[in-house]
């Protein structure tokens, strides 16, 4: 799947609101979406909103009681990269490097914890 112009990584921790019943904004064409079905969610790659439109591949399936789990290990992921971009940042450009991490990591809200609550879903 390919991603939309309109999803990108800055919208990471808005899949926490998937939690809740929520539907974050996935993009346009190919018109990804969520469907919210029991203890699952799925992620179509097209569809978007038409129910009549039928999808052209099957949905990725994600038990909601994942989803947090899978949160965390983005953000620890993207934790690792805000390290390593901190050092390139200190040999290449040391003037810049504090400025560098401080705004990647504003940008991408990387070091902020995940609230608690979002343990217990009301999915």
């Amino acid at each position: 799947m390919s991603p939309g112009c309109c999803c990108g990584l800055e919208d990471w921790r808005e899949w926490l609101d998937v939690l809740t019943g929520e539907t974050p904004w996935l993009g346009h064409d190919p018109s990804p979406r969520i469907e919210h079905a029991d203890k699952l969610i799925r992620l179509w790659a097209d569809g978007g909103e038409e129910a009549t439109k039928a999808p052209s591949a099957r949905p990725i399936e994600i038990p909601v009681d994942d989803l947090v789990g899978i949160l965390n290990s983005v953000r620890d992921a993207m934790r690792g990269f805000l390290s390593l971009t901190k050092q390139w940042a200190a040999c290449h450009v040391p003037s810049l490097a504090v400025d560098l991490a401080t705004k990647l990591d504003e940008d991408l809200a990387i070091s902020a914890p995940l609230p608690s609550d979002y343990g217990q879903h009301i999915l």
